[in-house]
């Protein structure tokens, strides 16, 4: 039944990475430009597709989930190495700050507030020091900030892409379940 479905669905493996590769272009113009609609109109013309192209559905969804875990890894390391930085160089733990837990809002911590909380903790820190510090974590905080909105863009575009996967999916299952079905006659089974 499947490999109906299978072989009406596919088709050149040079066509399928040609594909493929047009579609991560078009998802970095999206986090360059924060506007997905070029990525949602090429997704679309692959579900029109006669016969919509599931197969290159199924892979965009895995490439976006790998780009969504590297967006991800790198948005932890951001905050991680300004923790480390400061806890190494100046002796003083933001993690009451900046909990690991809670990520997702790292890149909206106040700078002010964060270098008060160091400048309490560590008394010593030369004007130069102060400088330095402000230029990183403002650069921390501006990356964080764009990386969240890369993840949030991501994270939709992968739900959007999975979802029109897994429901062009039923829909050829059961438009392939009708078919076989009908094509049986009344009251003989098919093993």
């Amino acid at each position: 039944m499947f490999e109906a479905a299978m072989d009406h669905g596919l088709f050149s493996l040079a066509e399928l990475n040609r594909l493929r590769l047009e579609a991560m272009h078009l998802f970095e113009q999206c986090l360059t430009n924060g506007d997905e609609s070029v990525f949602i109109a090429f997704v679309e013309r692959q579900v029109t597709h006669n016969p919509p192209r599931l197969q290159l559905l199924r892979e965009l969804a895995d490439d976006l989930q790998q780009r969504l875990l590297s967006l991800q890894e790198y948005h932890f390391d951001v905050r991680e190495r300004v923790v480390r930085a400061l806890s190494e160089s100046y002796g003083v733990d933001i993690t009451s700050l900046a909990p690991p837990a809670m990520l997702s809002t790292y890149h909206s911590l106040n700078i002010e507030t964060l270098l008060d909380f160091v400048n309490q903790k560590n008394i010593g820190l030369s004007q130069d020091d102060k400088v330095l510090l402000r230029k990183m974590v403002d650069a921390s905080l501006q990356m964080a900030a764009q990386l969240y909105s890369d993840i949030e863009l991501t994270t939709r575009l992968h739900s959007l892409v999975l979802d029109w996967w897994e429901g062009m999916n039923a829909t050829t299952a059961r438009q392939i379940w009708n078919t076989n079905n009908f094509d049986q006659q009344p009251g003989t089974f098919h093993h």
